[in-house]
């Protein structure tokens, strides 16, 4: 197994992003199941558990399993929509310094209508709470056809929030997004000129923001499946590897 694996502890959400990389698909393993898997992957060289779903901030073992990781001498990161945050989560992710990704996708009504629910509010207001207590915590933003202008903005907002990272994802056809590629996949051009302006902008910002392109198609990512499949995530389902299936 390589160093990192993304490990879905859900395909529960709390919203319905129409770029989402993995939809609700009914699965939701209990915790000892959960915590069976990280001993899998642990064992088998992992050292950086980064929890994700669906949501995984909705499954109500996540603090538990965070504490398993690095009972067993891993690390680990989560990224979420940030809309829940419970507070014996919040203590756990500072206590174990859990690196955080917030996904937020540019302002109040933008965001709102991207992830389909009002959940610009929650969101920021747990990214500060997290802050607040010093969990190293960052944002991550999709951009689809169309939006190119949430990069600025997103600038913007993470340097007045007093957040140090940012990640720019191009939209990726995978999942619910397959469904809605025609009206989100951003052309060559596009996705050229994006880069080529992250780029810029990441060299203006060296100092005050780290400034990140994060291209999924560029490099196979390996994942735990919440049904118990591992495998290595390419650009399209059809190119997906299995490498085998846990309980």
């Amino acid at each position: 197994m390589p160093a990192t694996v993304c490990f879905r502890v859900t395909r529960f959400c709390n919203a319905a992003c129409g770029f989402c990389l993995a939809p609700n698909d009914g699965a939701h393993p209990d915790t000892a199941t959960l915590i069976e898997r990280i001993d899998w992957v642990v064992s088998r060289g992992v050292r950086i558990v980064h929890f994700c779903g669906g949501e995984p901030t909705i499954h109500s073992g996540l603090p538990e399993l965070l504490a398993h990781v690095h009972a067993r001498g891993a690390k680990s990161k989560m990224t979420t929509n940030g809309i829940a945050l419970p507070e014996r989560l919040l203590t756990v992710l500072r206590d174990d310094r859990t690196e955080v990704k917030v996904s937020i996708h540019g302002d109040r009504d933008y965001h709102n209508r991207m992830v389909g629910r009002d959940a610009f509010d929650p969101a920021i207001a747990n990214l500060r709470r997290m802050l607040d207590v010093a969990v190293p915590a960052s944002v991550q933003t999709t951009v689809v056809a169309g939006g190119e202008w949430v990069v600025d903005w997103m600038i913007a907002f993470c340097r007045q929030a007093g957040v140090r990272r940012l990640s720019v994802l191009p939209f990726i056809p995978r999942g619910s997004g397959a469904e809605r590629a025609q009206e989100y996949e951003l052309s060559s051009a596009a996705r050229r000129d994006l880069r080529e302006m992250v780029a810029h902008r990441r060299k203006a910002l060296v100092g005050r923001l780290d400034l990140r392109w994060l291209d999924f198609t560029a490099r196979p990512v390996p994942v735990v499946e919440a049904d118990g499949r591992v495998l290595i995530e390419r650009a399209t389902e059809s190119m997906d590897e299995i490498l085998a299936r846990l309980p």
